[in-house]
């Protein structure tokens, strides 16, 4: 049986983005992605999941997500909003992850 999980490969090591339930050793391969984060343009990239887009400079009360999560996520960010918290760029999100993960010097 053939198992796909996504991986980044950093400094000679992959670390899986997910676990493998039940192996303990098996034979891989490895197909290297190129990196999103790095080739997307920014200036006029949207943000996209499978079901909702939203431009860049799209107005929030034209914005209507179609998924349960969708509508989850965008309650959650109103709230924050309201109580005044600093929304962060795609940047400052991915520098948070890796700064948790330990693989970034404090």
């Amino acid at each position: 049986m053939l198992t796909t999980v996504e991986g980044i490969y950093e400094n000679g090591m992959i670390r899986l983005l997910e676990p493998l339930p039940d192996v303990a050793r098996a034979r891989v391969v490895v197909t290297v992605l190129p990196d999103q984060v790095n080739t997307l343009d920014r200036d006029s990239a949207l943000v996209k999941s499978d079901d909702i887009s939203l431009e860049k400079d799209q107005p929030e009360e034209d914005f209507n997500p179609k998924s349960e999560l969708g509508k989850q996520l965008w309650e959650i960010r109103q709230r924050a909003i309201a109580k005044g918290m600093k929304l962060l760029s795609q940047d400052e999100i991915l520098e948070e992850v890796r700064r948790r993960r330990g693989e970034l010097d404090d």
